[in-house]
């Protein structure tokens, strides 16, 4: 593939690690950012003689034809991520989420872009069971944050004219200079730290997850890989998938005197189970770090000061949102 890369969300959680990793080994990167949650992600590599930074929005045609001039491949992470997000505002969930995707994928024909790299969620799975769950399993979503990536994926699936590839990302976690609190790894140290407890519901419900480096990591392998045309990924490593309660129970062992409790029931009904074969077989993905290494690396944020109140709403992507209303304006 090319050598000159678009990447929507560069700010973000996974993309300011995505930015990094391409311009470190070598890419041209050009980010389509509106800022949302603001631009200190991206203070050290801002200078870099290689990053682009184009200040607009994925729902803005002009600035979706203006920035995929001239690159050669996109890789679309910018997205309202989230379930409390997502239902703040339904309607401009569904222009950020779902019809941007149909623009995204009308200028990057015009601008003759050969791959799109779309970034999708193990969420489409919803309730679903204790089974493992392949690319082809019954999709279940609960929430409008998971309609939305099923729509873009139905949509992006029926592009004959380019190439389109489907990340399904486990529950991501991890530190980031795009830090979130609101990410169950996350959260959980963060209120083991604090408050020596951790909280739980649904104690028996699946979850897959992901190391935030290893999703960018993934993000790089599939963009360039020449077996990964038009298909859909699973995004991480069978032996990441944890019941709620283990991960409670990994995040106590890690933080001195902290101690689980356990709520008998849980609005959240989500459980979900994932194989990641796929993408191990095809691209030659493997995760290569674990939940109890984003454990340590957010036990050790926690303790070293940098975070006064990780409850503070910039650390919570359904928090700022409601807090700074002027984001409905941009995505």
């Amino acid at each position: 593939m090319g050598n000159t890369i678009l990447v929507t969300g560069g700010a973000g959680f996974v993309g300011t690690h995505l930015t990094r990793k391409l311009l470190d080994k070598g890419y041209r990167v050009r980010l389509l950012e509106s800022f949302i949650y603001g631009d200190a992600s991206l203070n050290d590599v801002r200078d870099h003689p290689n990053l682009e930074i184009f200040h607009g929005d994925i729902c803005d045609r002009d600035d979706l034809r203006r920035s995929t001039k001239g690159v050669d491949g996109v890789i679309a992470l910018a997205a309202l991520v989230g379930d409390p997000a997502c239902e703040l505002y339904p309607d401009r969930t569904m222009a950020v989420n779902y019809e941007s995707t149909r623009d995204t994928v009308a200028a990057c024909k015009e601008s003759g872009v050969e791959r799109i790299v779309f970034a999708s969620s193990c969420s489409v799975y919803g309730a679903n069971g204790d089974n493992f769950l392949r690319e082809g399993s019954y999709k279940n979503p609960v929430s409008l944050y998971a309609r939305t990536r099923i729509m873009s994926e139905d949509y992006l699936l029926n592009q004959k004219d380019i190439d389109v590839v489907i990340l399904r990302l486990s529950t991501v976690c991890g530190v980031s200079p795009r830090m979130r609190f609101d990410l169950m790894v996350n959260t959980m140290t963060a209120n083991a730290v604090v408050e020596g407890k951790v909280r739980v519901q649904g104690a028996d419900q699946w979850r897959p997850h992901l190391h935030v480096q290893d999703a960018a990591e993934a993000f790089m392998m599939a963009y360039e890989s020449p077996d990964a045309r038009n298909g859909i990924f699973n995004v991480g490593t069978e032996e990441e998938n944890f019941t709620i309660g283990e991960v409670a129970e990994k995040v106590a062992a890690q933080v001195p005197g902290a101690v689980v409790e356990y709520a008998t029931s849980s609005a959240d009904k989500r459980s979900y189970r994932v194989s990641f074969d796929r993408i191990r077989d095809t691209i030659g993905f493997r995760g290569k770090r674990t939940v109890d290494d984003a454990i340590a690396e957010v036990h050790a944020l926690m303790k070293s000061g940098a975070v006064r109140d990780f409850r503070d709403s910039q650390f919570n992507n359904a928090k700022w949102l409601s807090n700074n209303h002027h984001w409905r304006g941009a995505a």
